[in-house]
Formats: structure tokens, C-alpha cells, sequence
């Protein structure tokens, strides 16, 4: 990579990374810090830098140490330098939200989400975008076909619900959103076939098992070469042993004479 290829590179990934971060639908913790799969993911939808792979990445932070990035290894995490950010771009503020938010999911998260609800699983923020059209690129950077919820975000927000304003299209919540305010899309025929195929074998299953009367210790198969010791056996090796012993002992006491004489 040249020097005008690395200028033309670091001009980009200082706009995403600190100045604006929200446009690209990043979320960087207190101190700007955003994942680098993350970062990669956008650079590839945004055909930016298509030639750049993770590691390539990672690589290029690394060893050309451009002075307006930092880089954490381990932790796979990224920044721009604080001197470079723009000021207050990862404080998110509490924010009325609109109508309606949207949220991308798996669709095998389809009938947990339709249940429970969602929350941020694990991480510290839930994401939720403005429009469908930004949830669909945001949940694409997890699945290739991934389901939009629509939020019924006012109604949340009257009940005590806080979201938070990242910019941009981009809304944050830390709680967990119940199946109330949660309108799914109809599933797609071939997961729903999936599904229902999925369940009608586990009733098959369910029903196959065998009762509590037929999963007694005593009626588990025995394989062909296997050895089932019984008690009497026990008995006659502890006897065994005992005879074993008393030999020893019978013995030591003999040596012990001779040595004596």
C-alpha cells in the first residue's frame, strides 16, 4: 500500500470512526472503542475498501500505526485517538423516540423474540433504527435475510421506557422490550415448514421415549464382551484379599525369626 492509497484510507476510516459513527450504524462504548469486524462489515456495504479482508485489516493497523488510530489486539477493538474525535459523539443522550423504531433478528429468534420479547443479549445496547431500510443493512451484517420488527417505540416510551439518540437513524435502548410493544412480520414459508417439521419430530421423539418403568438400570442392554460383577463376586474378592494378606503377614513373621537366629 502506497502513501496516497494509506492517506486515502485513514481520510475514510477517520470519518467513520470519529466523526461520524451513527451514519455507518456504530456504537462505540464511553471511550469510542468500536469492534474491528464491525468496522470491516461497514467498509465492504459502504464498497469503500473491498480489497481490505479482517485480517488485513487488523494488519494494517498494526504495523502501519497511523497516528490518529488506536488499536486493542486482543480484544479486536479500534478507535480514533480522542484528539481526533468529534466531542460528544459517543455520549448518547435521552431522546423522545419517533412512532415507531425497527429492529432486525434472526429468524430462528423468530418465536423466542414473539414469546419474551428482545433485550441487547449481552451486549450494552440494543439497536434500533429510525427505518426499515437502515434495520435491513444493520441486521445484515449478522444474517443474509435477516426479519425487521417494528417497535411501537412512543408507546414503550410513555410506559417509562428510555432510549437513548446515537444520531442519524440510529436509537439505543439498555432494556428489555416485551412482546407488547413488538409487531413481528409474517415468517417466511419455508422457516415456518422448518419450524413445524422441527416440532412435530420432537413430539415423535417425545413420544418414543420410554416410561419411567422402562428406564430402570437393570433393563439398560448389555453389549457383547461386557463384564456385570455381582455381589457374590465382591464378596469373594474382598475373602480373596484377606487371605492374601494374612499370607503376607504369616511370612514377614517367619523372615523375622530367621533374621533373629
Amino acid at each position: 500500500m502506497d502513501k496516497r492509497q494509506q492517506k486515502r484510507l485513514n481520510k475514510l476510516l477517520l470519518n467513520i470512526l470519529g466523526k461520524n459513527p451513527a451514519e455507518f450504524l456504530l456504537v462505540g462504548d464511553k471511550e469510542g472503542w468500536i469492534k474491528l469486524k464491525e468496522l470491516h462489515k461497514v467498509l465492504l456495504e459502504e464498497k469503500l475498501a473491498p480489497f481490505l479482508t479482517p485480517s488485513t485489516l487488523k494488519q494494517y493497523f498494526c504495523l502501519y500505526r497511523p497516528s490518529q488510530f488506536e488499536i486493542r489486539e486482543k480484544e479486536g477493538l479500534v478507535r480514533a485517538r480522542p484528539e481526533s474525535t468529534r466531542p460528544g459523539i459517543f455520549d448518547y443522550p435521552p431522546k423522545k423516540p419517533p412512532p415507531f423504531l425497527f429492529c432486525p433478528i434472526r429468524p430462528k429468534a423468530y418465536f423466542s423474540v414473539k414469546k419474551r420479547g428482545i433485550d441487547p443479549q449481552g451486549k450494552t445496547w440494543l439497536c434500533l433504527c429510525a427505518s426499515r431500510d437502515a434495520a435491513k443493512v444493520l441486521g445484515k451484517r449478522f444474517h443474509h435475510a435477516p426479519l425487521i420488527v417494528k417497535v411501537l417505540s412512543r408507546d414503550a416510551f410513555n410506559q417509562g421506557h428510555i432510549f437513548h439518540y446515537a444520531g442519524s437513524e440510529l436509537y439505543l435502548t439498555k432494556e428489555w422490550l416485551e412482546p407488547v410493544w413488538l409487531k413481528l412480520p409474517s415468517l417466511p414459508k419455508n422457516i415456518l415448514e422448518r419450524e413445524q417439521d422441527a416440532a412435530e419430530k420432537n413430539k415423535k421423539e417425545k413420544k418414543a421415549e420410554p416410561s419411567g418403568s422402562e428406564k430402570r438400570g437393570d433393563e439398560i442392554p448389555i453389549l457383547p464382551g461386557s463384564f456385570m460383577p455381582s455381589i457374590d463376586y465382591f464378596q469373594e474378592l474382598v475373602a480373596e484379599k484377606g487371605k492374601r494378606a494374612r499370607r503376607r503377614a504369616k511370612k514377614e513373621r517367619i523372615k523375622g525369626k530367621r533374621k533373629k537366629r
